[in-house]
């Protein structure tokens, strides 16, 4: 294993702890013991070698799409909350939205693996956009168009010429807004947000309705200063333990613990993408992918945090508070350390 990447991961999931200890004292026990798995699993999964994870993931990927179709059916909603996203498996919800994103990099990575250059569009047209177009109708459409840049960006990396980039977009797209638009007509508070964040550009924000979290979130980073005003302060931003978990860190820590929990990150994404040019065979892309999903999806969550985009609910890699999003990212990093080391099996620098 790369001890500095896990050393990293261990460090963003204590910020973790400390923020959502600052936004709900009651789930900081549950988010600590949810890190310590998160360790075990990429400690499992850095075990597998990377031809086990691409021959495996075909079938991964169609039993993460009977479960998105599942949801459809038989999902449940948190009350006040109109989209249905997850299913309850026992005393846990399972959210197949979140394991979609793992599961693509795997299934993508075997395909270019697999298939060296020599292949069809269709199939990763398919797989992209029936996979997005299931997850748009939950609706869940922030997620969605982040399934889609993901798997847009590895197909960059795999060396995919611009034609069929384009043409892949292209279709994919057209699969998902077939597959899932019918559903959006249902839920209005999705121009809400937009409409919310562009009132919040132009200084007219409804701070009592769709702009309030946005103006709550700048207003606890703005009382923060630059060392923050301690943990055991309340966080009265909505969402600080999930999505908003960063607001928690910064009120706390302020502009030093912020600094530290960007730092972190491109660090640990940094370290990621050297292993994946130092690896070779399927880890190479099963690495890029998980450091394309950590680094874009934690750029997207601060951007929101920071007042830059639209609340989109995307979750922050090892500091939100959330089951299903702990289990994924812990999964992506494991396929890096699974190509640590086979790079350092085959004496590459590291």
């Amino acid at each position: 294993m790369d001890p500095l990447l896990l050393t990293l991961q261990v460090l963003l999931s204590a910020l973790g702890v400390l923020g959502v200890a600052a936004a709900a004292p009651e789930a900081a026990l549950e988010q600590a013991l949810r890190a310590v798995g998160g360790v075990a699993i990429v400690l499992l999964v850095g075990r597998i070698p990377s031809r086990v994870v691409v021959r495996l993931a075909p079938l991964a990927y169609f039993v993460t799409l009977g479960l998105l179709v599942l949801v459809l059916a038989t999902g449940i909603s948190p009350e006040g909350l109109q989209a249905r996203r997850w299913l309850a498996v026992g005393p846990v919800t399972l959210q197949p939205s979140e394991l979609m994103k793992v599961v693509v990099i795997a299934y993508l990575a075997a395909f270019f693996h697999n298939h060296l250059g020599d292949w069809h569009i269709w199939r990763p047209m398919l797989v992209v956009g029936v996979a997005a177009g299931l997850i748009v109708a939950q609706p869940n459409v922030s997620t969605a168009l982040f399934l889609f840049a993901l798997a847009f960006a590895i197909m960059v990396a795999a060396g995919t010429s611009l034609q069929r980039l384009l043409a892949i977009g292209t279709a994919a797209a057209v699969i998902a807004v077939v597959v899932g638009a019918p559903y959006l007509a249902q839920f209005g508070y999705l121009g809400d947000r937009l409409l919310g964040f562009r009132d919040m550009l132009r200084g007219e924000a409804d701070v009592l309705g769709a702009g309030y979290q946005a103006d709550r979130a700048r207003a606890a980073l703005q009382a923060a200063g630059v060392l923050g005003i301690g943990p055991g302060r309340p966080v009265r931003v909505p969402e600080a333990d999930t999505d908003m978990v960063a607001v928690a860190v910064g009120q706390s820590l302020g502009l030093v613990g912020i600094s530290v929990l960007v730092i972190a990150f491109v660090l640990l994404v940094g370290r990621v993408f050297r292993i994946a040019a130092a690896a070779r065979g399927p880890g190479a892309l099963l690495a890029a992918g998980a450091g394309l999903y950590v680094g874009g999806q934690a750029s997207l969550n601060l951007l929101v945090a920071a007042g830059l985009l639209p609340v989109t609910g995307v979750p922050l890699p090892l500091v939100s508070f959330g089951l299903n999003s702990t289990l994924s990212v812990a999964v992506a990093l494991g396929f890096v350390h699974a190509a640590f080391r086979e790079a350092r099996a085959q004496g590459a620098p590291l």
